[in-house]
């Protein structure tokens, strides 16, 4: 059982600075005063202040919008067919005031409100901590640390999608109805100053065994801070770090070779090392962040998803609970809602497999229980399925690789390992006893390809059902595929062919496909005549946040306890490469990201870069070595290169988006609240509706 960060609900934790709910909070009894102030004079309810501090994290890390904010809407990555926020992934927000709405949402009002009401239970940790005369000095230190890195985690995510805003860093005590946006730069320089000293707070804090922050947690964040200081305060806002002497005469190429130095500060002191199997990082076995080898800091879930634990704290007011897309599963039970987000419909989509059923028609069947079976045509007897289906997930069908991940991916796929640690792009029968269960494909089972000799793969591929090629279905290479496919399984290529899972093979204007085929080229009968196997349902799936080892008390469950992952070692051969080229060594940030790509390398091959020569470089690399983590709208955003890189690989947004999308439209509920609200944008007294919404 993993260490848990229990929720504890800190009563002197407040919402927001201008919302109607803020004047629900201050009406309710004992929020502050006399009950906090004994409450947090105690070791246990210090104890439970900090832990609440992490809490607010499970709002935002594993949450299906968090990822939409984070990765919808960028070059990697398509919205598929039940996917929850298809106008912001299509830059066609039309209301942000969509507080129960699950169909449609961006959260980004409950975002603004749970991102400061977080912020509140760090400054009551720092106010209360101080005070307490229960715990020493030691501890102070350290939990003194804790609460200003989260402080500083989330006004970094908030000032990423909303530009300037608000800053407090005491506790709330009134109701403030003339908030004041602070610029970006300045909140820059607040949470560098947060992070230099939660790095002195937490020294002696080293190892990651307790679930909470250590001193590399900060200096891996601070690593980040400082890239984004360089690339976008400096490089894109054309603005210094303001209000910190420490940083505000730094310009674009110190501040990146300050990252570079951070970064690599953290790769030769944390102890943290790259696995030499890729796979491994993202194996179940490995999902608790405090034992995994390049886990720097995560947000813990408690292996008991039957209870509260992993709740997130509920809201003020009226309204005590946050949408359902952010809580996943209300106030009963939670987790990780990230074993969902990438699935297609691989188990009941179209017929020609048989269908989702138990009888000897199907061969997939998604099992909730560790009895379920099917029945083998071949055999007669049932065969237990859950532990070989269970791991491929559910099919919620909310996002789907872009054809130019698909592609970056692949463009390496010989060599390096993360291809096939990222894309699982075939879905292999429970047991070759079902291999008859398929009339559809008479051959299942069969593989006549004398040049594979190896047993096990032999195995692999005589029992695969579905598998998801690269290839041109209409080029030779994918007809000679085709022509070993046909009969022994379904195979859908990225473009061409019966059943492609895009319009076109040029990037920046394909689609997922929707429809069936009426009548299968290959086959000549409607196998295919079912919208399900479209490409907007039926995709290779991004397999790193599936759980992989199978566990009998949860089978294809809908919540996991995987840890998520927020800062680990590879993102700092990628943030110090770009920071050596950001300050003018090249020759360096390939030698870094060469680095990487080692340790990424299939055995025996050469997975090394010849030259490493612009930002798009970096980019590319961190695309496959990030995607899905939460990073890459920031990373396009920072870069300048977000509405570039939408109108050139996704086509589901680049008729919308323009420069305004840069940043986030500030919440209905915070614009209809407040009473200074301008139209200028350069008011210093005034709060003002980001610019085009």
């Amino acid at each position: 059982m993993k260490t848990k960060v229990l929720l504890y609900i800190a009563v002197s934790s407040s919402l927001l600075f201008g919302t109607t709910s803020c004047s629900d909070f201050l009406d309710e009894k004992n929020k502050t005063g006399e009950t906090a102030d004994i409450t947090y004079a105690t070791k246990s309810g210090i104890e439970g202040l900090i832990s609440s501090c992490y809490a607010f994290q499970r709002g935002w890390y594993g949450k299906e919008p968090a990822l939409g904010l984070t990765e919808g809407g960028t070059d990697l990555f398509y919205y598929g067919f039940d996917n929850k926020q298809k106008s912001m992934n299509s830059y066609n927000i039309s209301s942000v005031s969509l507080d129960d709405n699950v169909n449609d949402n961006p959260c980004l009002d409950q975002y603004w409100e749970m991102g400061y009401a977080g912020i509140d239970v760090c400054n009551n940790a720092l106010k209360y901590v101080a005070e307490c005369s229960q715990i020493d000095d030691a501890t102070k230190a350290k939990y003194k640390g804790e609460a200003e890195f989260l402080r500083a985690l989330t006004y970094f995510n908030m000032v990423n999608m909303w530009g300037a805003i608000p800053y407090n860093d005491a506790p709330i005590t009134a109701q403030n109805t003339n908030p004041i946006r602070m610029p970006e730069n300045e909140v820059y320089g607040k949470i560098l100053a947060d992070l230099d000293n939660a790095i002195t707070d937490l020294a002696a804090v080293t190892t990651k065994a307790s679930g909470h922050a250590t001193v590399w947690s900060a200096r891996a964040l601070k690593a980040r801070v400082l890239l984004y200081a360089a690339s976008w305060i400096n490089g894109q806002l054309n603005k210094q770090v303001a209000g910190n002497d420490k940083y505000s005469n730094m310009d674009s190429k110190a501040l990146y070779s300050a990252a570079a130095t951070e970064a690599d500060a953290v790769i030769t002191g944390s102890g943290a090392t790259l696995y030499s199997n890729y796979s491994d990082l993202w194996s179940m076995n490995n999902e608790d962040w405090t034992k995994n080898n390049e886990a720097l800091f995560g947000v813990s879930y408690s292996n008991d998803l039957q209870s509260t634990v992993n709740c997130i704290p509920p809201r003020y007011g009226s309204n005590t609970e946050y949408n359902s897309l952010i809580t996943r599963t209300g106030y009963t039970r939670g987790g990780s809602s990230m074993l969902l987000m990438f699935v297609p419909l691989w188990n009941n989509g179209c017929n020609d497999l048989g269908g989702n059923g138990t009888k000897n028609t199907c061969v997939f069947y998604r099992a909730t229980d560790d009895g379920n079976t099917i029945t083998s045509k071949k055999t007669g007897q049932n065969v237990a399925v859950a532990a070989a289906y269970s791991p491929y997930g559910r099919g919620f069908t909310r996002y789907l690789p872009s054809l130019h991940l698909w592609r970056i991916l692949a463009k390496h796929q010989t060599t390096d390992q993360r291809y096939q640690g990222t894309m699982l792009d075939a879905y292999r029968i429970a047991n070759h006893d079902l291999s008859q269960n398929a009339k559809n494909y008479t051959k299942m089972g069969a593989w006549a390809d004398k040049n594979i000799t190896d047993a096990s793969k032999l195995q692999a591929f005589r029992d695969t059902a579905i598998y998801y090629s690269i290839l041109d279905g209409d080029s030779q290479d994918g007809k000679v595929l085709q022509a070993r496919a046909k009969n022994r399984y379904r195979i859908q290529f990225a473009i061409g062919g019966d059943i492609p899972v895009y319009t076109s093979t040029d990037e920046s204007k394909a689609l997922p496909t929707t429809g069936g085929k009426t009548v299968s080229d290959v086959y000549g009968d409607g196998r295919y005549n079912d919208p399900k196997i479209e490409g907007y349902r039926s995709f290779p799936c991004i397999s790193k946040f599936l759980d992989n080892v199978y566990d009998k008390t949860y089978p294809t469950y809908d919540i996991s306890y995987r840890d998520f992952f927020v800062l680990r070692l590879a993102e700092m051969y990628l943030i110090k490469a770009e920071g050596q080229l950001g300050s003018g060594g090249a020759t360096d940030a390939l030698t870094t990201i060469n680095a990487l790509r080692k340790a990424r390398a299939i055995s025996g091959q050469d997975n090394s870069l010849s030259s490493i020569s612009s930002i798009d470089d970096i980019l590319e690399e961190r695309g496959v070595e990030l995607c899905g983590e939460f990073q890459r709208w920031f990373d396009l955003k920072r870069t300048g290169k977000l509405v570039e890189y939408v109108k050139k690989y996704n086509a589901q947004g680049s008729a919308n988006i323009d420069s305004h999308h840069l940043y986030r439209p500030i919440p209905d509920a915070e614009t209809n609240s407040v009473t200074n609200l301008t139209t200028d944008e350069n008011s210093t007294t005034g709060f003002w509706q980001n610019k085009g919404y």
